[in-house]
């Protein structure tokens, strides 16, 4: 196998590797769980989420399924709320916050789907 077929590969797996990573950072209880297990003390996996924040340029954005990982990795950024995770209130809260607004965007996306109306229409 010659060289750059490797490289492909290689490059094939760690972009796999980096989005369900990227995309296992929507769920709030896994949040908690790296808190409460001290990865964000550590500088080296604080370095990793700064160097994952190309997920968030379009180009890759467009790969994730839970867009509201985007948004916990940029604010993984914040010390305070990485202190704050290991909170299990501050997890529950965040919980449901997500699903309130999972079922008021699905309720607000369905009525404009029979009403034809847009969702994104200030009307």
């Amino acid at each position: 196998m010659n060289e750059d077929v490797v490289m492909e590969m290689e490059d094939s797996q760690r972009f796999v590797v980096e989005l369900e990573f990227v995309q296992c950072l929507a769920n709030p209880e896994y949040l908690n769980y790296l808190a409460q297990n001290n990865y964000f003390k550590e500088e080296e996996f604080v370095n990793y989420l700064k160097y994952l924040q190309y997920w968030r340029q379009p180009q890759y954005a467009r790969f994730i399924s839970y867009p509201h990982c985007l948004r916990f990795l940029a604010l993984l950024l914040d010390p305070v709320f990485r202190a704050e995770l290991v909170n299990q209130p501050c997890t529950r809260f965040i919980q449901g916050q997500q699903l309130h607004h999972w079922s008021h965007h699905f309720k607000r996306r369905t009525s404009n789907i029979t009403t034809g109306t847009s969702v994104y229409s200030c009307h």
